[in-house]
């Protein structure tokens, strides 16, 4: 069954990017899509069956691209009725690439053989089709070891963007003004860096 949809309001639903309408939006939810349709494929659970397309932003699913700009995908009533281990990918995937900036995100694309190999045909603006045995030859060990590694997390941390950063904070963090005036203002080298926030056993503010 073909879900492209309701995974991609799942990340409507579920990524701050995504949800301001814009362009960086749009090329973010289909960055989205794409790495989580290389690990559904990596699964054996190809619910994400739209083509894929090499754009000169990136990778791209035209469906995706068309729902989320012209047919209001953001403010649609889809059901989404996932599994709770494809929305487990969905999670995963949200937490490993969701944080990038869109021109970061396209860059990284760019620099992987599913999209590099097409390059010159992007160039000559033919939107060759990326297929699916491009995404597991590149993709699979990767997204299997992923998976691995994340499989058995809650996801249950709570989203803050402070000052353009990206800030996750477990369950029973609530920052006092004077907290979060001092991560608004602390110096970061690198702005695609995600952030994570608990409190020790003395109730003083972690971040890693």
């Amino acid at each position: 069954m073909d879900k492209t949809l309701m995974v991609a309001k799942w990340f409507c639903n579920n990524n701050n990017t995504v949800q301001t309408n814009s362009y960086d939006g749009n090329v973010l939810l289909n960055k989205l899509c794409y790495y989580s349709k290389a690990m559904f494929l990596s699964l054996n659970n190809n619910i994400i069956q739209k083509d894929v397309e090499a754009w000169k932003n990136g990778p791209v699913i035209p469906y995706v691209y068309g729902q989320y700009k012209y047919d209001g995908l953001l403010s649609s009533n889809i059901k989404i009725d996932l599994s709770s281990d494809e929305i487990k990918v969905l999670q995963i995937i949200n937490r490993l690439y969701g944080y990038l900036k869109a021109d970061a995100i396209s860059t990284q694309t760019h620099q992987e053989s599913p999209w590099n190999s097409l390059e010159e045909k992007v160039k000559k603006q033919l939107n060759p089709k990326i297929s699916d045995e491009a995404l597991l030859k590149e993709y699979k060990d990767t997204m299997l070891e992923l998976y691995d590694s994340y499989k058995d997390e809650k996801f249950d941390e709570k989203l803050e963007i402070i000052n353009g950063r990206y800030f996750f904070l477990t369950p029973d963090v609530t920052l006092t003004d004077d907290e979060y005036n001092e991560l608004c203002n602390a110096k970061y080298d690198d702005e695609n860096v995600t952030y994570y926030i608990s409190r020790d056993s003395e109730g003083h503010l972690m971040v890693y």
